[in-house]
């Protein structure tokens, strides 16, 4: 047998399983999800659970790394801009589709209500997690931001580009953290647009 065949269906059954399991904890939350509801619902045994990932704290942060990953890629600065990078319209674009992404994927948006609730209840591993996606977004766009703002610095207190982003970051978490409740998705998109050229544009 050849190797990719013998490898195949061990790739196939760690793919069940994150599916499985991001259902469950989008639906029941980190600690309400349980190894024994996702090896029920996966349809294997707890060994094959196990041989995969070594328990459901490791589970689930390869779940939340693949989230992380794709919010990093969704912000990704081409290196085709040429100078012509706009800050303040990319990150109003990008912002805005992936509150769409939100909205549309309830499980998706449940994933990271959680993992910011876990992170309040004081889960170190969270909050690193939490942390570091942050940190991630930030230092990809901060550089192209800096220069934007280079010789434009407003009169009086002011924040530095970090602390702008920064601002931008917690209040795209609480659009976020509403959507389905009392804010729709285009409101939300308003609102970041709004909230982008207020901290970018108008130099406060």
């Amino acid at each position: 047998m050849r190797k990719g065949e013998e490898t195949e269906p061990k790739d196939l059954t760690r793919r069940k399983i994150l599916e499985v399991a991001r259902k469950i904890f989008a639906l029941h939350g980190f600690e309400g999800a349980s190894v024994d509801s996702i090896v029920k619902a996966s349809g294997i045994s707890k060994g094959a659970l196990y041989w995969h990932f070594p328990g459901k704290l490791e589970l689930y942060r390869e779940i939340m790394g693949e989230e992380t990953r794709l919010i990093l890629r969704h912000f990704e600065i081409s290196t085709e801009t040429d100078g012509d990078f706009d800050p303040v319209e990319f990150l109003i674009e990008k912002g805005g589709t992936l509150i769409d992404e939100f909205s549309e994927d309830t499980e998706r948006r449940l994933l990271w209500v959680d993992l910011t609730l876990i992170a309040q209840r004081g889960d170190p591993q969270s909050k690193h997690l939490a942390g570091e996606m942050i940190d991630r977004v930030l230092d990809a766009v901060l550089p192209e931001l800096d220069r934007s703002f280079r010789g434009k610095t407003a009169g009086g207190p002011s924040l530095d580009p970090r602390e702008r982003l920064t601002c931008l970051t917690h209040a795209f978490s609480g659009l976020v953290m509403n959507l389905g409740l009392r804010l729709k998705a285009d409101e939300a998109r308003r609102f970041w647009e709004t909230l982008v050229r207020v901290l970018l544009e108008e130099g406060c």
